[in-house]
């Protein structure tokens, strides 16, 4: 018995020696047809996800965003990877395809990584322009001398913001020129993100500089909620280099503490409360205006963002002190009836934190159209946030309702079925911000409409 056994297993491996060369392409061919599967499975889940974003109209990015020349790209899955926000890009047909465009939020990790150059970020699409501030690639506005960072120039990525102030800092510094004897080298106007790389620069290189911010200092980012996520990777400050955090996820509290340590350290000039009202050009120089007098500067950069500017409902009695256009810290609102006001993601992230079952909040948030549009600009995230909230009994989401007049203990509602009052005791409004581009183009700054314009083209 054991020498027939012996027999079979002996011929046996003398059949798989004979035939090893067959029987290796065969269990290839087995690999390369599982991956094929899994390939084509998932590129028929890709597809199917892109016609849902665009029968959700949710295919129209925000901001800048990647434009994949098809002619270039392989479809490695190189940028694919590199999107720090998930499957923002994916590959259809072997072309890398912006799938979740209103994900996008413009890292430009992408661009960098493909290794054809197939990708350009660019503002706007061919069906939907953005008016942004004629600027050059050194962040330059078409007044020599003048120039713009950060969200106000249409990026509002804290990492880009920060890119940009060092850069228009760095660009200023080179070319002063003037012989005119002013206050300030550089005057920034704004201490965000973009404004204080700019001044970091400026102090990193010996120059007379000064940060006007109008609000605290942080900017943007102070407004923001309390404990929210704001940065997912790390990033590059002058003199200080890479800054790091021990986590990946990073929250407004975290990122104010450590840019406050940097901004002790190194004595950076910031005067907070203090808005400038004027920026007047003379022969080579600038003349500001602030509260405590005008002051003169060489080059000065424009990075003030456009939150404070919040676009208002123009309603009788908006005055009120129940009326705000930001919310930063939701615990001080406990067992009270409030309106959320908006469909975007300030909006919706707002009206998610003020219904948390430990506030005891009564929370509606008004939108004015159904829910594929009055959220098309929300990202699905948020959106699937905002509908278990819902589920659970936490929200009310009021769809085809704007708020027609604020009283002070109630709202009269404006829905399809007539007027309505509900009882309130805070009204939260985010419509948006005023892009200050009337006030641009006063000081004589062109702005362009990009339609897929490449940036800095």
């Amino acid at each position: 018995m054991k020498e027939a056994e012996t027999e079979n297993y002996s011929n046996l491996y003398f059949l798989i020696s004979d035939n090893f060369e067959l029987v290796s392409m065969g269990i290839i061919g087995v690999i390369v047809a599982l991956l094929l599967l899994k390939s084509s499975l998932k590129q028929k889940k890709t597809t199917k996800v892109l016609k849902k974003v665009v029968a959700n109209k949710m295919n129209e990015p925000f901001s800048l965003h990647p434009e994949i020349d098809e002619a270039k790209c392989l479809g490695c899955g190189d940028c694919t990877r590199a999107c720090p926000e998930g499957e923002v890009l994916q590959l259809i047909n072997h072309k890398a395809v912006l799938i979740h465009a209103t994900k996008c939020v413009g890292h430009g990790l992408c661009e960098q990584v493909c290794p054809l150059g197939a990708i350009d970020l660019v503002f706007g699409t061919k069906a939907r322009g953005m008016d942004i501030p004629r600027i050059s690639q050194d962040y330059e506005t078409n007044i020599p001398g003048l120039y713009i960072a950060g969200e106000l120039g249409g990026m509002g990525l804290i990492r880009n913001a920060v890119r940009q102030g060092q850069a228009a800092a760095e660009h200023a510094m080179k070319n002063l020129t003037s012989k005119a004897k002013t206050d300030y080298d550089l005057l920034v106007v704004g201490a965000g993100p973009a404004g204080f790389a700019a001044g970091l620069e400026a102090k990193k290189q010996n120059k007379k500089y000064v940060c006007l911010e109008q609000n605290s200092f942080g900017g943007t980012v102070y407004n923001f909620p309390r404990q929210k996520i704001v940065m997912t990777i790390p990033f590059t400050l002058p003199i200080e280099g890479e800054v790091k955090f021990s986590k990946n996820v990073v929250s407004k509290e975290d990122l104010l503490e450590r840019w406050d340590e940097i901004r002790i350290k190194n004595k950076v000039n910031i005067k907070e409360k203090s808005k400038f009202d004027s920026i007047v050009q003379t022969d080579d120089y600038f003349t500001v205006g602030t509260p405590e007098g005008k002051v003169t500067a060489k080059k000065v950069i424009l990075a003030m963002g456009v939150r404070g500017s919040p676009r208002k409902l123009g309603l009788e009695n908006e005055d009120q002190e129940k009326v705000a256009y930001n919310l930063i810290d939701p615990e001080q609102y406990q067992k009270q009836h409030v309106g959320v006001v908006g469909g975007g993601n300030a909006a919706v992230e707002a009206a998610q934190y003020l219904c948390k079952e430990q506030y005891g909040n009564t929370v509606s948030i008004f939108i004015r159209e159904d829910a594929k549009n009055g959220l098309a600009r929300c990202a699905e995230d948020n959106r699937n946030l905002l509908f278990e909230c819902e589920e659970k009994g936490l929200i009310n989401i009021c769809y085809y309702t704007s708020v027609k007049e604020i009283h002070t203990d109630h709202l009269i509602l404006k829905t399809n079925d007539g007027d309505q009052k509900l009882e309130n005791n805070y009204l939260f409004i985010f419509a948006g911000a005023e892009v200050p581009h009337k006030f641009l183009m006063s000081l004589g700054i062109k702005i362009d409409k990009k339609f897929g314009t490449k940036l800095g083209s």
